[in-house]
């Protein structure tokens, strides 16, 4: 005996089909084919082994293929975000690592990343908003507590950027660009003695002469804060043999070198620094005082 459906049921029958049908349908459309996935992974590793080798513009054409194959591949998009940074295309770099976040929202070392590239692009709001969702996902990140303090410091809120960076440092305790950081805060708040502290831990990562100018420089600085003026003119003689010439540092390094009593020296870095910036207004007023000391003492220290 053949039960017929009321017209109701046989049309909710229908209807649950038809969505069955059409659901199947959306998920294959959403899932890639193997043959893609297999295709975006290996344009993948050959882009990321371009851009390895510097070669730019192949690593650009090969990711773009990469994420044109497997549009929802989330690491293709990463990928391809730090080949166009590394062009200098920073709009289209973090346009793009912000659709990598989209499609992967709670992968915290993405959301870093995005952070970083908005804020070096000055889009410092959605890059905080970036950064805490990081550190709610994974609070042992030292990126992302790094690049909050980072936020802070550009905010001008240097007790929350100290803390932050310090926490960076719990996670990676010999991170130099971060031990720099917190020295050059160290001495922006008066603190000379913590600033040499965490410039004598970022100087011991680095063998002898391989130190950075940049550090020699602030760990100078804050050896003149602390009366220590020949400890000051031996760092900053050292920081000025890195690089090229630069006459603030030049300036620095005769000041220090007059305060430790070496006039003669002192003369020479002065000379020195004018001749990198005739224009330099506190090397104008040094080389005139220590004429006028030269003067007085009946010495001539001046070379004409």
């Amino acid at each position: 005996m053949v039960f017929a459906l009321p017209v109701f049921s046989r049309c909710l029958l229908l209807a649950v089909v038809v969505l069955t049908a059409s659901g199947c349908a959306s998920l294959r459309k959403m899932k890639p084919a193997p043959e893609a996935l297999s295709t975006c992974r290996s344009l993948s590793r050959d882009g990321v082994a371009a851009l390895e080798r510097g070669e730019c513009d192949a690593a650009c054409q090969l990711l773009h293929e990469a994420v044109e194959t497997n549009p929802r591949d989330a690491d293709a998009r990463r990928q391809l975000a730090e080949a166009l940074w590394a062009q200098h295309q920073y709009a289209a770099a973090t346009e793009m690592i912000e659709s990598a976040v989209q499609l992967e929202p709670t992968y915290a070392p993405t959301l870093v990343r995005a952070g970083e590239m908005l804020h070096e692009t000055g889009v410092t709001v959605t890059a905080l908003q970036r950064v805490n969702r990081a550190i709610a996902l994974d609070g042992t990140l030292a990126a992302a507590w790094a690049l909050r303090g980072r936020l802070y410091r550009s905010q001008s809120q240097p007790e929350r950027a100290l803390a932050d960076l310090h926490q960076s440092l719990r996670y990676s305790p010999h991170d130099t660009s971060v031990l720099l950081d917190v020295a050059e805060l160290q001495y922006q708040l008066g603190r000379p003695q913590r600033c040499l502290a965490s410039v004598h831990h970022l100087l011991d990562t680095y063998g002898p002469g391989d130190e950075p100018q940049r550090a020699l420089w602030l760990e100078g600085l804050a050896y003149s804060s602390v009366d220590r003026p020949a400890d000051a003119a031996a760092s900053l003689l050292a920081a000025s043999g890195r690089g090229a010439p630069n006459a603030e540092l030049l300036f620095q390094l005769a000041k220090a070198q007059a305060a430790a009593g070496h006039r003669q020296a002192a003369t020479t870095s002065v000379q020195q620094a004018l001749a990198v910036d005739a224009g330099h207004q506190q090397s104008r007023v040094l080389m005139a005082q220590l004429a006028d000391e030269g003067a007085a003492t009946g010495g001539a220290i001046l070379r004409r």
